[in-house]
């Protein structure tokens, strides 16, 4: 076997081919999405809603769970890449659910346009530092519902669905999913029905991605015949 074969099958067996187109627009959903929604609600000139209400306004500002709001970009993606390169047919289920999820998500961008408010930054050292960076990476805007709380709940209800991952995995997952929920309220870039909503749209594509593999996968539709006789 040659070195450049030897390149090709530890590169295919790393990433498998099949997993990378799927990836790839995968990605590009999420920028088209949120970035897209953005511009066109900015040329139509909108106004924007405030789903602020009284119990986000006694929610204070912790500049520290930025550093958990920043964690949660390497735990999707990490999760992503691991169900994606594991099975064809879960590569196809999760990426089309959670495409269709996004493209949902961009329509209520759309016809929902939601900003926020966000406070004066006086924290200094590094949780200091991580907010100002989210503040100025991210505009106070698409937030109902918040992406940052579908991605979390939909990736740890990925993972429970992984028979060989340990159990201590799947509850640290559910930790992180919960822990990064809260941060989006604590550091101010979403209010409580952002984070609802994005939690229920999260269930829902879990669910219809299981539905999606039961039909696709004809080991489960067997298995599912045989329950029902």
């Amino acid at each position: 076997m040659t070195i450049t074969a030897k390149t090709t099958k530890s590169t295919t067996s790393f990433l498998p081919r099949f997993a990378v187109i799927p990836l790839i627009l995968l990605i590009l959903s999420n920028v088209t999405v949120y970035y897209g929604a953005r511009v066109f609600n900015a040329l139509l000139d909108r106004p924007y809603l405030d789903m602020t209400c009284p119990v986000d306004k006694a929610i204070p500002l912790v500049p520290g769970f930025a550093i958990i709001y920043l964690i949660a970009f390497p735990f999707w993606y990490v999760t992503y890449f691991m169900i994606c390169r594991s099975d064809p047919a879960k590569c196809r289920a999760t990426v089309t659910v959670s495409i269709a999820a996004k493209l949902l998500c961009g329509l209520i961008f759309i016809l929902i346009p939601t900003a926020g408010i966000r406070p004066v930054i006086t924290e200094k050292g590094i949780a200091g530092s991580a907010l100002g960076f989210i503040y100025a990476m991210d505009c106070p805007d698409n937030l109902f519902p918040s992406i940052h709380c579908f991605e979390s709940v939909l990736c740890f209800l990925f993972i429970t669905d992984e028979q060989k991952l340990h159990r201590g995995i799947k509850f640290f997952a559910f930790i992180l999913a919960v822990a990064i929920c809260l941060s989006t309220l604590f550091t101010k870039q979403h209010v409580i029905s952002d984070v609802l909503s994005g939690c229920v749209l999260a269930f829902a594509a879990y669910f219809a991605r299981r539905m999606y593999i039961c039909q696709s996968v004809p080991a489960v539709k067997v298995m599912l015949a045989q329950k029902t006789d």
